[in-house]
């Protein structure tokens, strides 16, 4: 008897819970697809450059890849820029020194020549010229004063600074 009265209390419950989810899923109504709103992100805008401000230097290494380039394009012309720059690079690593050296003068009067021009830049337009190596150096020195002045600090207040062997 139990079991029969467990049973039907059971199927009551089972017609109930499916009566309750059913009665759910018909006020609950379809989600409907909203186009998603397009974000746009505003792009940063770049610093634009002055056209009379002087070029960057070039390095050793770049004057003697435009050397190279048209030639080894020439030779392997399947080859694709990547590989042809790790071709240059490699054979520069085994480059003697003397032939190095040519392009590192070439590499140092385009340095004098940058100094000169930005010299003159500013002189010109009585802007604060800064290039990348620039900025850098004035960090430094920063740096070395700074720690200058707390050495000639701590010296002054140094108690044992007095010569001992004087009386």
């Amino acid at each position: 008897m139990q079991d029969k009265k467990e049973q039907s209390r059971f199927e009551n419950f089972l017609i109930q819970f499916k009566a309750l989810v059913e009665s759910y899923q018909i006020t609950t109504p379809e989600p409907e697809e909203y186009p998603k709103p397009q974000i746009t992100k505003q792009k940063k805008q770049k610093k634009q450059k002055d056209p009379l401000a002087p070029k960057m230097p070039k390095s050793a290494f770049i004057f003697y890849f435009q050397d190279k380039r048209e030639k080894f394009q020439q030779q392997y012309p399947n080859l694709q820029f990547q590989e042809i720059t790790k071709l240059i690079a490699s054979e520069w690593k085994d480059l003697p020194k003397e032939i190095q050296q040519s392009y590192h003068d070439q590499a140092f009067k385009d340095r004098s020549r940058y100094s000169q021009e930005s010299e003159l830049y500013c002189t010109q337009t009585g802007k604060k010229f800064k290039g990348k190596n620039q900025a850098k150096s004035n960090k430094s020195n920063a740096k070395q004063e700074q720690l200058q002045q707390k050495v000639d600090q701590e010296d002054e207040n140094d108690s044992f600074g007095a010569d001992i062997g004087q009386e």
